[in-house]
């Protein structure tokens, strides 16, 4: 699928705070933990975090619960990948056929294999036995390289110095986790803004947006063969959307959690993100796509907010 052309490029305004949840959304909300809580799904188990790109559209962003932290999965990847492009850009790394592979897969796929290298790439750190003293220090230096891009841009309650793992951590990787309380983190409100900001063209400049937009890309109301299992939950969520809708997503389940976050352009011309962050539910398939349906028919409904 051909990556959409970026979107208007008007600041980025914050989704707003859990007080200021717009009626309408806090209504799917509540309807949608209404239907699931027979299977889990509590008010505490779901946050909803959506932001409208067109001109002036600020109307229809909101979030429920979107200022609180999880888990995030595989959807840390897409901050490594803005980070790997930012860096790309400014000239402080090179390209190599192995790297470009990597992160492919990274976002792909969701390899965890190839998220370790991308992460070894981007911050100059590698796994490996414990260290100690300055050499300890200057390693956990290095790898905090994710957060002091982010911090500088304005980014709060993020946490993305982690790799990911199918089993487990070792040594340095081990201890750095600080018995958990160095995890991974983030809320829905901060990776909608990240994804609003790639679509926007805010990130970096047209040939990283470009990257990382047909990276992000997603085949979703066709029937096609799936091309790998990552696409499988942007899938299920693209069924419940008017066929034409175009999507770029990526999702991350692991544990009790299960997210899916995308940039969704639909057939008239509404476009927006949407962060979708579940717990308690990861084995129940329809909670995500319910919610994508429900905001959908909002924009499909809504008329397009006055240009400015």
């Amino acid at each position: 699928m051909a990556a959409l052309p970026a979107a208007s490029s008007a600041p980025v305004t914050p989704v707003p705070a859990r007080s200021e949840s717009p009626s309408w959304l806090a209504a799917i909300a509540n309807d949608v933990v209404s239907e699931f809580s027979s299977k889990g799904l509590t008010v505490d188990g779901l946050s909803i975090s959506v932001l409208d790109l067109r001109a002036g559209g600020a109307g229809l962003s909101g979030s429920v619960r979107g200022d609180v932290s999880y888990y995030p999965a595989s959807v840390i990847k897409t901050f490594f990948l803005a980070y790997y492009e930012a860096k790309k850009e400014s000239g402080a790394l090179s390209d190599t056929s192995e790297i470009v592979r990597a992160v492919r897969d990274m976002i792909r796929l969701s390899s965890n294999d190839a998220t370790g290298f991308v992460m070894d790439a981007i911050t100059g750190t590698t796994s490996g036995p414990e260290l100690t003293g300055q050499e300890w220090e200057s390693w956990k230096e290095k790898r905090n390289a994710v957060n002091r891009f982010f911090e500088k841009r304005g980014y709060r309650d993020l946490n993305a110095n982690q790799k990911t793992f199918c089993e487990d951590a070792y040594g340095r990787e081990q201890v750095f986790r600080d018995g958990g309380r160095n995890r991974n983190r983030m809320t829905s409100d901060v990776v909608a803004r990240l994804f609003a900001e790639i679509a926007r063209g805010q990130m970096t400049g047209q040939a990283g947006t470009t990257e990382m937009l047909a990276l992000l890309s997603r085949e979703v109301t066709s029937d096609k063969p799936l091309e790998d299992g990552e696409l499988e939950d942007a899938r299920l969520s693209g069924h419940g959307l008017p066929a034409g809708t175009r999507m770029w997503s990526k999702s991350g389940d692991a544990y009790d959690v299960h997210h899916l976050v995308s940039r969704i352009v639909l057939p008239n011309g509404a476009d927006f993100v949407l962060a979708v962050f579940t717990k308690g539910v990861k084995t129940v398939p329809d909670v995500i796509p319910r919610v994508y349906a429900r905001v959908a028919e909002r924009f499909s409904g809504a008329p397009p907010a006055p240009a400015r």
